[in-house]
């Protein structure tokens, strides 16, 4: 689910939905996901924020609805800058840099899936690692093998 052309450290955006329409459009013509797949996820993440902070990160695991996945992924995005967006659970603002798109085909397989990334970025080994990792291929490898076969 992870792959090195779904790897981008270095997006320059200014607004979460920038980086949506940006993110968005590559997996698409990548052919990962449908059209409306942005639509999706802008909607969706209005009534479902997604932003968590942890103590070491702040990161947010935007999502879209199984129909709008053509082949399950996880497509990692660390902007410039921080953007601002809402946190989870009670849509307070907050701030981040690391997003997690995750395009799962089994939404069933969801929660599991987010119980896997909260325990990594639990971590404080992980995390380390997480930030200063700059290069794709690099990141590819940290987090292939922290999750190994990641759930579809």
């Amino acid at each position: 689910m992870f792959y090195q052309d779904l790897i981008d450290l270095n997006v320059s955006v200014e607004t979460e939905e920038q980086l949506f329409d940006l993110i968005g459009s590559r997996v698409i013509q990548l052919g990962y996901a449908n059209l409306g797949y942005i639509s999706n996820l802008e909607k969706r993440e209005i009534s479902y924020p997604t932003g968590l902070k942890f103590p070491e990160v702040s990161l947010a695991l935007p999502h879209v609805d199984p129909k709008y996945v053509k082949q399950p992924f996880i497509y990692i995005a660390r902007t410039k800058k921080p953007l601002k967006l809402k946190q989870m659970g009670d849509s307070s603002t907050m701030e981040a840099q690391n997003f997690l798109f995750l395009g799962l085909k089994n939404g069933a397989k969801q929660p599991e899936l987010l119980a896997q990334v909260i325990s990594a970025f639990q971590n404080g080994n992980f995390v380390e690692q997480f930030k200063e990792t700059k290069d794709s291929l690099d990141m590819l490898q940290l987090v292939s093998n922290e999750f190994g076969e990641v759930i579809k």
